[in-house]
């Protein structure tokens, strides 16, 4: 699928707490990409449309209770959203290609781990659609 010029009004990140916690201590742009990847490494941070992001909390963070919910307003990013597929047939997912600025994220959440390990982000993702 080929990139989106259009980026979506809203987009997600999953982050681990002491990661993004450290960008804040620090005042500058967030730099990771996903778990245990950086944005060197991987040349974008991966985020989630809303409806993704059920699907990469269960495949990356699963029983972890160190996990905070960025919402990004694409808007305030300087770098380019770009809403692709890297893989043929996979779904097509927002991209930063850069570092995220602290202030394109305008809601962080704490998210709850249920009993069975499954990240509790549905209730948070609700929440922030109203």
């Amino acid at each position: 699928m080929s990139p989106r010029a259009d980026p979506p009004e809203r987009i997600f990140h999953l982050a681990v707490r002491g990661e993004w916690d450290d960008a804040l201590r620090s005042g500058e742009p967030y730099r990771r990409s996903t778990l245990g990847k950086s944005l060197e490494r991987e040349g974008f941070i991966h985020c989630s449309f809303a409806s993704q992001v059920r699907m990469i909390a269960d495949l990356l963070f699963h029983g972890r209770d160190d996990v905070v919910l960025l919402t990004i307003d694409p808007t305030r990013v300087d770098a380019e959203v770009r809403v692709e597929s890297l893989d043929a047939g996979a779904p097509a997912f927002p991209h930063i290609y850069g570092p995220l600025p602290l202030d394109a994220v305008i809601r962080t959440r704490e998210v709850p781990v249920g009993e069975d390990g499954h990240l509790l982000v549905d209730a948070l993702l609700d929440a922030d659609e109203h």
